[in-house]
């Protein structure tokens, strides 16, 4: 979900500096300078540091203005953060990054970069029950081995894998990664492309807006809603029967598995005219 700009947005950003300084005591900047082709080629500078929240962390909020982000779960006991900035040396030294911790919340941001010639990656990890919450608004996300997770890329590519908790997707029309997650699923590409295998969550929400989607569950689940608008839907699913319903609005419908219209388990699959494929998970057998 993009943020609005404005004045309340970074509010915890107004003590930035003295949260910062706080945060920042075991790491310091190492900036390095390269050339960029373009048609006047200029220098560009890179700044990077890592540091170590000092303060217990419980969940973690990062807010990119196009730059990358990775978290990954680690056998950390503190969170640890590495920043790469990317600037024009021209306009200064590196621009501002916000960092805070606010009841076990870690909040990272770089608001300096919303309208300015720069961009900050950020590679953060975290023990495996944090939480997280990413919004890049462009940039590429990637996250592995946390708990409940809820990622906007505003377009950006999107993989996640080996989430345990509850997992909210929205890629605004970038590709979509997802692998070993166990929780409760929603995702949304709006127009990319969706992959998913070794899906455990026992409930799963999936909307591609236009993209083709390919979903395996190696658990069978409660309930499964998958709508393409238009791309090519394939679901492969362990046990049955199930209660199914399929509609491909006119398109081919190939159904490869045990249903039942009294059973308790539902599979739901719409495709707005793309072919539909529901067959069984690799070697759980089936019936056409």
């Amino acid at each position: 979900m993009r943020a609005v700009a404005g004045p309340g947005r970074w509010a915890w950003g107004l003590s930035g500096l003295a949260v910062t300084a706080a945060l920042a005591v075991p790491g310091t900047y190492l900036i390095t300078m390269v050339q960029v082709s373009s048609i006047q080629a200029r220098p560009v500078a890179i700044a990077t540091r890592t540091v170590t929240v000092p303060q217990p962390v419980i969940s973690l909020s990062v807010q990119s203005y196009g730059g990358q982000v990775r978290v990954t779960a680690g056998t950390v006991s503190r969170v640890q953060v590495t920043e790469r900035i990317v600037y024009d040396p021209q306009a200064g030294g590196p621009p501002a990054v916000a960092e805070s911790v606010s009841g076990g919340r870690l909040s990272l941001g770089e608001p300096a970069c919303a309208g300015a010639d720069c961009v900050v990656d950020f590679t953060v990890t975290v023990p495996s029950a944090v939480g997280v919450t990413v919004d890049t608004q462009g940039g590429p996300v990637a996250v592995s081995g946390v708990a409940d997770t809820t990622v906007d890329s505003g377009g950006g590519p999107v993989r996640i894998t080996q989430v345990t908790g509850p997992l909210t997707v929205r890629t605004g029309g970038g590709p979509l990664i997802l692998n070993e997650v166990a929780g409760p699923l929603r995702a949304d590409t709006s127009g990319g492309t969706l992959a998913a295998q070794g899906i455990t969550a026992v409930t799963a929400i999936l909307s591609t807006g236009g993209g083709p989607a390919q979903v395996a569950f190696s658990a069978a689940p409660d309930s499964v809603t998958i709508s393409t608008g238009g791309g090519p839907a394939t679901l492969r699913v362990p046990g049955g029967p199930y209660r199914l319903t399929a509609d491909s609005d006119g398109g081919p419908e190939i159904i490869g598995i045990a249903t039942d219209p009294a059973a308790r388990v539902s599979i739901e699959v719409t495709s707005g005219g793309g072919p539909i494929l529901v067959a069984p998970a690799s070697g759980s057998g089936g019936a056409p």
